[in-house]
């Protein structure tokens, strides 16, 4: 039976946190993983930690500041490295600790890692961190459009969570014009750290590179030197991302690394949410407890039987197994779909035609399932052309099996009779009646093109997430164009100018050119 024992570590500011230590045995010293958690509540299971089994590693398990049973104010990421810094001194000065301290984590549980790991703690030995990424503008912005169906609710929901009880938001929050000052209304007093944000939406703002933008962990997995494992899910909110950090790692040190990659979304398994159960796909149910096999393997040097150090591990799709590759680039061969009026083909139309609809902001498009860009995942698709504002292109049936493996792409050209506004994709995979979304993409003319004029034709390009899966002999591909995807993405005005600062929306007459316009997907044969 495991001891537990309850502390409260004062911070360096004297904020007092509340602290969880579950030791193997009465006394002794021991490896320790180290574990800062939010979401958390008052009460405490001590005896179902007492009867866990954390093999022969002692646990060190926080409660965030203003979270659980700790003290201060919860402002997202603010206080993280400090607090971390301050508790991982603390350790140090404790009987158990042996010198050893392993760190583990997933979404904001390792964000609070991610927040000190530059500063390259040498008994830090390793690392399991899941399901987050590093980069403060990728978790709140996509090409300039605050992902409010990730950030926004999250956000709202952990600011202040244990002394401002009453907040006044729902998703149509967000379409308050202006968006600016908005938080006075939600908690009743001014939120400055979560309103800052919401002036920066381009990723080369200063801003970013600041305490408060999140600089302290945006090198997190550059710069440390340990064994690092992260996961994530073809369906995780942070997809994208955590591929982003796996191919930063310099080639020497990626290979004491590794990246599992389950079909699933945040949870990494399967959930009743989910329209589709792939056979051994949950990474729980396939690797079994990896996070303590990971530490053993860095500590023991037992091997990992389905983990391999230096490769990513991912699942494909509807092909329902694991593979292996170094950096999941695209498959060789290419396939380009010209959109035509009458659907995707592989030929474009002679004669390119003009598709218009109409985009109003204060009834903005709405969709199903956040693919990687927000939560909800996969989730089954409407029909076709479900509203006026949005235009459907489908493939004919796929006659040969192929497995698409990396980023789809895009380029539409369109046109506006707005200074500004924004165009939004969507692909998904139709099999016989059912779509289930595989990826989405938006962006605005003035982030790739500052000197638009409007009624000009121009050309937008859009780079889709990393995905692995098998087009099989039957299935159809599916893409919806829009200007919104509500509550995914903040909707965009049609003003020009800073988002969050405009008073008003238009209505936007936006147009698709088709035959010019395609669709780009990649397989392995």
């Amino acid at each position: 039976m495991n001891t537990v024992k309850e502390y409260y570590v004062r911070m360096s500011d004297g904020v007092r946190l509340y602290t969880l230590v579950v030791l193997p045995g009465a006394s002794g010293r021991f490896p320790l993983i180290f574990v800062r958690n939010p979401y958390v509540g008052k009460d405490v299971d001590l005896q179902g930690f007492q009867g866990h089994d954390n093999r022969d590693y002692a646990m060190v398990i926080q409660h965030c500041r203003g979270c659980g049973r700790s003290e201060g104010d919860c402002i997202p990421y603010v206080n993280e490295r400090q607090d971390g810094l301050d508790t991982l001194a603390w350790i140090r000065e404790q009987e158990f600790y042996n010198g050893e301290i392993y760190l583990s984590g997933g979404s904001y549980l390792a964000s609070v890692h991610f927040a000190y790991l530059d500063t390259q703690q040498p008994d830090i030995k390793g690392a399991v961190l899941q399901v987050q990424d590093c980069n403060r503008y990728n978790i709140m912005y996509r090409n300039g459009h605050v992902k409010i169906g990730l950030h926004g609710s999250w956000a709202v929901g952990m600011y202040k969570k244990n002394s401002i009880f009453k907040k006044n938001y729902v998703n149509e929050t967000f379409l308050t014009h202006p968006l600016k000052g908005i938080t006075k209304s939600i908690f009743g007093e001014y939120a400055e750290r979560l309103e800052e944000p919401l002036l920066h939406p381009n990723p080369n703002d200063d801003y970013w590179k600041t305490h408060d933008g999140g600089a302290d962990a945006i090198n997190a997995v550059v710069s440390t030197t340990i064994p690092i494992l992260l996961t994530t899910a073809f369906y995780d909110i942070y997809t994208e991302g955590v591929f982003q950090m796996w191919r930063s790692i310099p080639e020497d040190r990626r290979k004491e690394c590794a990246l599992l990659v389950s079909p699933y979304e945040h949870s990494q398994n399967h959930t009743s949410d989910c329209p589709v159960q792939f056979p051994d796909g949950g990474i729980s149910e396939y690797f079994g407890n990896y996070t303590f096999d990971w530490f053993d393997n860095i500590r023991k040097n037992i091997p990992l039987e389905k983990i391999a150090k230096g490769k990513i591990t991912y699942y494909t799709l509807w092909e329902n197994k694991w593979s292996q590759s170094d950096l999941l680039e695209n498959g060789p061969v290419a396939h380009r779909l010209y959109i035509n009026k009458s659907g995707l083909q592989e030929q474009p139309d002679e004669h390119p035609e003009a598709m218009t609809y109409v985009y109003n902001p204060a009834a903005p498009a709405k969709f199903k399932g956040g693919e990687c860009n927000n939560f909800n995942g996969m989730r089954i698709q409407d029909p076709p052309n479900s509203r006026y504002d949005i235009l459907s292109f489908l493939t004919e049936e796929v006659d040969v099996a192929r497995t698409v493996v990396g980023k789809m792409k895009a380029r539409i050209f369109v046109k506006s009779d707005c200074e500004d506004t924004a165009f939004y994709l969507r692909v998904s995979i139709v099999k016989g009646d059912v779509a289930y979304v595989l990826r989405d993409d938006i962006t605005s003319i003035l982030f790739q093109h500052e000197d638009y004029v409007s009624g000009q034709e121009i050309k937008l390009d859009f780079t889709f997430g990393d995905h692995a899966f098998l087009l099989e002999p039957g299935d159809k591909l599916r893409l919806d164009v829009s200007s919104a995807a509500f509550p995914l993405f903040l909707p965009h005005t049609n003003q020009k100018g800073m988002q969050a600062t405009q008073s008003v929306c238009k209505i936007a007459n936006n147009t698709l050119v088709t035959a010019k316009s395609y669709l780009e997907y990649f397989t392995m044969a």
